[in-house]
């Protein structure tokens, strides 16, 4: 069975679904329309009792940008990032990476391309990541004079720990595929061209497993290292409201992103540091 969806391609077949961005002109990059149409899979799934496994993967040669921060992209989103329609996007955000995290289904990420602050934080919820070896991994909001979400943190965090997580975040320096094998971002690294045969492979290796043995490892796994953390989670959307009513580093780091120049940050004296 296949579902059309303006940027997604759904398709079921057996206790498999497969879950394709393809936005392929922006690299995947995530609208908001996009947000809505993924929190419609990921409600659909939550209530499938007869799918297992979910592969996600990208049309293209990107897995995912991120957010869309082109300027249209950006009045798609918001028009003003000091409204406080801010809190209610970063809640929303928030809802959804927990409903990603805490599918019953065994997540596979088959990252094909370049995975970006968004894609990231979605793959990092994934149960297991196998990663083609053209593609690498990046966080580049500190460069663009924006904070890393909390609800991505954790997960990473719970990867590769806080030093790398560090180096990521602060110096925004991409990490290519076998370099994210060696600190715990992927478990795989593979030809392009056996990206998905691979995917296919761990699904079959999981499907001789216990089906509710492996929901309860999920299940314990997740609250030893990702959801004990979401008391704290729930303070960002105020935290990140007053950052962004306080600065105007956002302004100026996608005005240097599209203008392709190095941006010239200030301290601000009135900051809510």
């Amino acid at each position: 069975m296949s579902r059309s969806f303006t940027y997604f391609t759904f398709e079921k077949m057996g206790e498999l679904a497969t879950i394709t961005l393809d936005r392929p002109d922006t690299l995947n990059a995530f609208n908001l329309e996009m947000l809505y149409e993924f929190n419609d899979i990921v409600d659909e799934l939550r209530l499938d009792i007869g799918t297992r496994f979910v592969v996600i993967t990208g049309r293209g040669r990107a897995f995912c940008s991120g957010i869309d921060v082109t300027e249209k992209g950006r009045v798609e989103w918001y028009a003003d990032p000091r409204q406080p329609n801010e809190r209610v996007f970063q809640e929303s955000g928030q809802i959804l990476i927990r409903k990603w995290t805490d599918l019953h289904q065994i997540t596979i990420a088959a990252v094909n391309g370049p995975c970006v602050g968004l894609g990231l934080g979605l793959v990092s919820c994934c149960d297991f990541r196998i990663t083609a070896e053209n593609a690498y991994y990046s966080i580049p909001e500190t460069a663009l004079g924006i904070g890393y979400s909390v609800s991505c943190l954790y997960p990473l965090l719970a990867l590769i720990g806080p030093a790398q997580a560090r180096r990521m975040i602060m110096t925004c320096d991409p990490v290519p595929a076998h370099e994210a094998k060696d600190i715990g971002l992927t478990h795989e690294v593979v030809a392009p061209d056996r990206l998905m045969s691979a995917s296919l492979a761990l699904v079959q290796k999981l499907s001789t497993k216990g089906p509710t043995a492996l929901r309860l490892v999920k299940r314990m796994i997740n609250a030893a290292t990702v959801t004990q953390n979401a008391d704290l989670a729930a303070l960002e959307p105020e935290l990140v409201q007053a950052f962004y009513l306080a600065t105007h580093d956002i302004d100026e780091g996608l005005a240097a992103y599209r203008a392709k120049r190095v941006p010239r940050f200030h301290l601000e004296t009135d900051d809510v540091w």
